[in-house]
């Protein structure tokens, strides 16, 4: 999350992206995007993959560790027994953390009832106006959810599109989309989905937008890369409406539901000649009538005034070259119903009033120079990604659009003032997280008694209950946070969508400790799921808890930037003076198990200290690659084995005297990204490790401390499915059991490999880059850290399996 700065401090941070947690440190969104598609190589289509390994999951046997529970399934029959529900994960939080939210939408009838969807958390449901959140979309086999629609007489009745179509992959240059996998739809309020089978094809893969009809619900549109689609029949069945060849398709949509007609805008078009169409009974086959497109118009969001809904409004990105490339092109305003002609330019990004062209771009960075004399401005704009429009139900003149922070004009559009700031310390009222994705105003919105309004960003989900408060209209209105009335809550209660890459477990199992993407170093405890807090920022990666005195915590932030606390994370030194090396954005490092003053720590060299990292040795010579994964052989210190990102797999049987000219012996058995290395807890001569990417075997086993390697994927029906994988750890109660994170849960060995089986009593299908077995209430648990779903555990049963279900 973020955190305040001096302005100096910010503005130092604001040339490489909007996030910046710390005055030295930025987060670094587009390196983490990077880093993940760097272990999601091997497949053109990576979402083809995860469809082709449910599948295959279906197939294989089930294990719950809970209670210790085989199911031997074949293709077609469960034993009915094993339908019985075993015991379940805990969520341990954090529920106050938040994640992108792209969607929100609120019964109107009954406006304590809300859905919200998380671009890589599924669907959420909260009974009480947003104050906690309950996970409903965990059966849903695609949880890049991007938009919602809500039937408007049944709120059990919930059409969710997957699929972040706006080209985030390209513009990070990450080669990763988030592909959705069609359209889901739910009846019981979230209790069980199907996909409409009409959607399982490429013209739905990123639905960017969902409308129903309130005329006739069976009527539904959907906005996509292919253009507009119109189901007639509650989604059996589509007809394209509006077919175009323009980058990113269709985008949005605005209902006009005052007519007897359906009466429907869409927006088509980014990063190339956008337009906006209308067609005024969208549920004939009457022609789209192109009304707005200006030269240059990138992505364009839209709003009708509810009070009025003659009145709409546009405001549009910049396709232009230059400083205002993706900022805002114009905001423009129709008083004749979006009649093609009748659209007026309210401000430019050229205006006089400059304040009110940064609506699309960092309106800290762009506007620096009123704040500190000497600063540079900064333009990182971001019209592609968050670019939202909404009017007050009750004021057709007054508008709020969304880009990285919140602005509200009060004239129809002409000026605007800032209402939120980004980068203000979280407990001031004018905090808000930046990247606005969503903006819904209460269903009893009445200006006056109810001016409650909300708002989904890339930090979860907040309200205001003084929507029309006073903004910041100065030259310097983006300077102190004090200068906005508008007030912001966080309702982030139990919405659990933290993105984890690691994670150690305190000695007494009551506490926990994780690096993240985008909120830093975190710490929770058993007894609140709610109240986790920060204690180093930047990006969060690998973490470790000195087993002889816990206020002893290693942590680190992005490219090996390593720091120790021996307060329990109040103070914090850097460790990484030293330590000059090309690190990966997430950095391998341990404490050796077998002394705990010995780190270790790899880039394109190792490198270890023998005195809690105060002085760092190298100790190999330069590889070829760099490490990925690192683990020391219990009772064995002399012994560490190494990963790569390369595939390489290196060890020592003298690292404790290795120097920078020790070439360590190397094995490659196959290419690809190392992501862990795990020693059984008995026997030092065997040692596994896990491969990413798509395309060959994900599980090596050695049995010769790692000179030879091979395969243990599984067999038959038990055989792993074709996905990256993140983790592996033999438990130590029951050394022939390992437990498998992967980009779709766990799954449980109870033969060191030879078969698999899918872990059936956990969390949705979700990233996990982390898993450990460590103290738990009644004894050993097994601890998942995921990327998207928070941390989670459930107790081992030790000793032989009890029972096997056929």
């Amino acid at each position: 999350m973020i955190r305040s700065l001096t302005p100096l401090a910010l503005a130092l941070t604001l040339a490489g992206c909007v996030h910046a947690p710390e005055p030295l440190r930025e987060d670094g969104p587009d390196h983490a995007a990077t880093y993940a598609a760097m272990k999601r190589q091997g497949s053109a289509d990576p979402q083809g993959e995860y469809e082709r390994a449910r599948i295959t999951m279906r197939r294989m046997p089930q294990y719950s560790t809970a209670s210790d529970s085989l199911i031997e399934r074949d293709r077609m029959r469960i034993n009915a027994e094993a339908e019985k529900p075993f015991g379940k994960w805990q969520f341990l939080g954090p529920g106050n953390i938040g994640g992108r939210t792209r969607a929100l939408v609120i019964d109107a009838k009954n406006p304590r009832l809300m859905y919200a969807g998380g671009v890589s958390g599924g669907v959420w449901r909260s009974n009480n106006a947003g104050e906690t959140w309950t996970p409903v979309g965990d059966a849903l086999s695609n949880i890049a959810v991007n938009s919602l629609a809500l039937h408007p007489n049944d709120p059990n009745v919930l059409y969710a599109g997957t699929g972040e179509g706006f080209f985030r992959e390209e513009q990070r240059g990450t080669a990763l989309p988030l592909r959705g996998a069609g359209i889901f739809l739910t009846r019981d309020g979230g209790h069980s989905w199907q996909r409409l089978p009409s959607t399982v094809n490429e013209n739905f893969h990123w639905v960017n937008d969902l409308v129903i009809s309130t005329h006739e619900p069976s009527r539904i549109y959907a906005a996509t890369r292919t253009g507009v689609w119109r189901s007639s029949d509650s989604g059996a069945t589509w007809k394209r409406i509006v077919e175009t060849s323009v980058k990113g398709g269709c985008l949005e949509l605005a209902w006009r539901g005052d007519t007897t007609g359906d009466y429907l805008f869409a927006s088509c078009g980014t990063f190339e000649q956008a337009t906006v169409y209308r067609n005024t009974n969208a549920q004939n086959d009457d022609a789209w009538e192109p009304v707005l497109s200006e030269p240059k118009m990138g992505r364009t969001s839209l709003a009708i005034a509810p009070s009025n809904p003659s009145v709409v409004y546009a405001m549009a990105a910049s396709n232009e070259t230059g400083a205002w490339h993706q900022g805002l092109l114009a905001v423009y305003r129709s008083d004749a119903s979006g009649d093609a002609g009748s659209w007026t330019t309210r401000v430019t990004n050229k205006s006089s009033h400059y304040l009110s062209t940064l609506l699309l771009t960092n309106p800290y960075g762009a506007n620096v120079d009123k704040c500190q004399e000497t600063a540079q401005k900064s333009f990182v704009t971001m019209g592609w990604y968050c670019n939202v429009l909404a009017v007050d139900p009750k004021d057709p003149n007054r508008v709020w659009a969304a880009g990285v922070d919140l602005f509200r004009s009060d004239d129809g559009g002409a000026t605007w003032g800032v209402a939120s700031y980004w980068w203000a310390p979280e407990n001031r009222s004018a905090f808000n997280h930046a990247d606005q994705h969503a903006i819904v105003f209460h269903p009893n919105y009445d200006g006056v008694g109810n001016q409650t309004v909300y708002f989904g960003n890339d930090g979860g989900l907040y309200r205001s209950d003084n929507a029309r408060a006073a903004v910041a209209k100065q030259p310097n209105a983006t300077c102190d946070p004090a200068l906005s009335s508008v007030a912001f809550t966080r309702l982030n209660r139990n919405y659990g969508v933290t993105q984890f890459y690691h994670g150690a477990v305190y000695p007494d199992g009551r506490r926990f400790v994780g690096g993240t993407q985008d909120n830093g170093t975190i710490r929770g405890s058993i007894e609140d799921s709610d109240a986790w807090t920060r204690i180093l920022g930047g990006d969060g990666a690998y973490v470790a808890i000195d087993p002889r005195d816990e206020n002893v915590i290693y942590a680190e932030s992005q490219f090996g930037a390593l720091r120790k606390s021996a307060d329990g994370g109040k103070m914090w030194v850097s460790l990484s003076s030293q330590l000059k090396d090309n690190f990966l954005f997430v950095t391998p490092f341990l404490l050796d198990p077998n002394d705990a003053n010995r780190l270790w720590i790899g880039g394109e060299k190792m490198w270890r200290s023998d005195n809690g990292g105060l002085k760092w040795t190298i100790a190999s010579a330069t590889m070829a690659s760099q490490v990925s994964a690192i683990a020391v052989a219990p009772g064995k210190a002399n012994r560490v084995i190494a990963g790569t990102n390369s595939g390489v797999i290196v060890r020592s049987d003298a690292a404790l005297s290795a120097t920078s000219s020790s070439v360590w012996t190397s094995v490659t058995p196959r290419e690809g990204f190392v992501t862990s290395i795990a020693y059984d807890p008995f026997n030092a001569d065997i040692v596994y490790a896990t491969y990413a990417g798509f395309g060959g075997p994900h599980v090596w086993m050695s049995t010769d401390a790692g000179a030879t390697w091979t395969a243990r994927d599984g067999e038959g029906d038990a055989f792993l499915p074709d996905i990256p994988t993140h983790s592996i750890v033999p438990d130590p109660t029951r050394p022939d059991r390992l437990y498998l994170g992967t980009d779709l849960g766990v799954f449980v060995s109870l033969d060191r490999g030879k078969t698999w089986a899918v872990e059936n009593s956990g969390f949705t299908n979700v990233v996990t880059e982390a898993l450990v077995i460590a103290k738990g209430v009644n004894g050993p648990a097994v601890y998942a850290f995921t990327h998207g779903r928070g941390v989670w555990r459930t107790e081992l049963v030790a000793g032989k399996r009890r029972r096997s279900v056929r």
